[in-house]
């Protein structure tokens, strides 16, 4: 439950920080030449400035916070591939051979082709 409260504030976060940025008056360019000088805001001259950015900066941190709660493998329940494949990747050690196998003489192919009557082919 915690995971999809999280996932939700993040997507949110991110929502309202795209809103709210794009929602904020340039500092001068091109629109100036074709808008009077004269603004008509309902916040006063700096007033929507101030919390738009107030705004942003909630949203940026939120965004920050909840992306770091998110990569913790603590909160999300994960774990890391290497990890996982590491513990499964330790090798079992090869069954060892009985005395008696080793004690026996292995026939060798010139061996066998020298015991042959006809010799070489």
């Amino acid at each position: 439950m915690l995971i999809y409260t999280l996932y939700g504030l993040f997507i949110l976060s991110c929502v309202v920080l795209v809103i709210v940025v794009l929602l904020q008056p340039g500092k001068s360019g091109a629109g100036d030449l074709f808008s009077s000088s004269v603004s008509s805001t309902a916040f006063g001259p700096r007033g929507t400035a101030s919390i738009l950015s107030k705004i942003t900066i909630g949203a940026a941190a939120g965004f920050m916070l909840f992306a770091l709660m998110l990569s913790v493998p603590g909160v999300t329940g994960s774990h890391s591939v290497l990890q996982s494949t590491a513990s499964e990747a330790t090798p079992t050690p090869a069954p060892v051979a009985s005395p008696a196998a080793t004690t026996a003489p292995v026939a060798s192919p010139a061996a066998s082709q020298a015991a042959s009557p006809t010799g070489t082919k």
